[in-house]
């Protein structure tokens, strides 16, 4: 159990996670500091907001005093392991706790459906959401898609049920956390330039069941080998699902997704939906294994198929110029991600595809197999421009240094033919040209519809 009242906690960065943790654990007789290593306009805001909380906020720097003052240290996600404050922390015994670790000490409901992987998360979680609104059952969704676990604990009561998106940042530093449901979608190489390999990474993952009871769930991705490892350890229910084979779990049968001989919806009513590619049919199928685990109707996905839109930069047609298809998939930020896009369409020879941006050392060696037949340009972007064009010299394509999205634009215009598409899918993160994946799409869009 964590003691609160009297404790003194820093908490290291000031993004969102990190100011909702100061003013949740103020409000309960905790004394809090926070340390930013950044100062920009954002973080001023912030620091102003708590220091009339009575926080103390130290910015543009850390420093060990802080530290050696503290009991516990939060690091926000995405903090680096070897960020100084958790350094110096580790080298004095001091206790280092995650936001997700704290926030389950305070909630009044214990009843947690943990979805985490390497891509999916918002997706599948924003699916649950919606299935569970249709189901009318009481809950609330948070996490890494935006609103932090511990600035929702004051609209949860005993009989919420807890939707949280779990990245591998925020399952570094966990204790006591447990999930009802845990839900491993998939693991692919990412966060390379954060971990440094990627048996670290899965490690990281692996912690979403380091508390599981055998009566909890874990629902896990068939077809990915560290899905199917980790499965192998554990000694919770398993639930597995499979979008390529027919498997003793969930699984596609007659044209239904099923579980047995319970069938939840047809692949006619997926084909109809807003969703697109195998990928995305996974997702879904993890979401039926969360509604097999909590019991709810097997016809809840279909209802939710209906309406759900999903968030934007996700393989989002964005319009149709002389036949051409532009579509933003801009929070594509690693290799898996770009596979798993290219896989969402037939080898018909026409896409213009967007790659490249800031390097995290992930190869791009398994896209050889996918682009011929697909692909009949890359445009390259970027810091990893030129790795990627090393990497991929071996696939006979045409490979078009760019220097913005407006240029790229207008040379597949000028390029292309009706039936093609622009596919900005880049397997980098943006933060060598943009602040955020979001901002990379928004811009393409902007460049697209300048066109219009």
């Amino acid at each position: 159990m964590i003691k609160i009242s009297g404790t003194r906690f820093l908490i290291v960065g000031l993004g969102e996670t990190g100011f909702d943790a100061a003013i949740a654990l103020k409000k309960r007789g905790a004394e809090v500091r926070v340390t930013e290593i950044k100062e920009n306009a954002a973080i001023t805001e912030k620091k102003r907001s708590l220091e009339d909380y009575g926080i103390s906020v130290e910015t543009g720097k850390h420093s060990i005093d802080l530290v050696e003052w503290a009991d516990v240290v939060i690091p926000s996600p995405g903090v680096p392991l070897d960020a100084l404050p958790v350094v110096w922390a580790k080298e004095k015994n001091t206790e280092i706790l995650s936001e997700i670790e704290v926030a389950y000490h305070l909630s009044p409901s214990k009843k947690i459906i943990a979805i985490t992987g390497t891509n999916g998360k918002t997706t599948t979680v924003s699916f649950t959401d919606l299935v569970l609104e249709k189901a009318k059952i009481s809950h609330i969704t948070c996490g890494n898609i935006g609103n932090s676990f511990i600035g929702e604990i004051d609209k949860i009561d005993a009989d919420t049920w807890i939707i949280l998106e779990v990245s591998s940042f925020q399952l570094e530093y966990i204790k006591n956390f447990r999930a009802v449901v845990g839900v491993i979608l998939n693991i692919a190489d990412d966060h390379l330039d954060y971990y440094s390999n990627l048996d670290q990474y899965v490690k990281a993952k692996e912690k979403l069941f380091l508390n599981s009871a055998d009566n909890d769930f874990a629902i896990l991705n068939f077809e990915n080998i560290w899905c199917k490892k980790i499965g192998e350890k554990l000694r919770c229910q398993k639930i597995f699902f499979s979008g390529k084979n027919v498997i003793d779990g969930i699984c596609v049968k007659d044209n239904f997704v099923s579980l047995g001989t319970k069938k939840f919806f047809s692949i006619e009513e997926f084909q109809k939906s807003r969703l697109i590619g195998i990928h995305n049919l996974e997702n879904l199928m993890a979401v039926t294994g969360i509604i097999e685990a909590i019991n709810i109707p097997t016809d809840s996905i279909s209802k939710a198929l209906v309406d759900f839109v999903p968030h934007s930069h996700r393989l989002e047609k964005i319009a149709t110029i002389n036949g051409i298809t532009f579509i933003d998939d801009s929070k594509a930020t690693n290799v898996d991600a770009v596979c798993r896009a290219l896989e969402s369409f037939p080898r018909s020879n026409n896409i213009f595809l967007i790659l490249g941006g800031k390097d995290k050392g992930i190869s791009f060696e398994p896209l050889k197999s996918l682009l011929p037949g697909r692909v009949k340009t890359i445009f390259l972007i970027g810091e990893a421009s030129e790795r990627i064009k090393k990497e991929l010299d071996s696939v006979s394509l045409e490979m078009i240094e760019a220097e913005n999205f407006d240029s790229i634009v207008k040379i597949a215009i000028s390029k292309g033919k009706p039936g093609d598409m622009v596919l900005l899918s880049p397997g980098c993160s943006s933060f060598d040209m943009f602040s955020s994946y979001a901002e990379r799409g928004d811009v393409f869009k902007a460049a697209v519809k300048s066109l219009l």
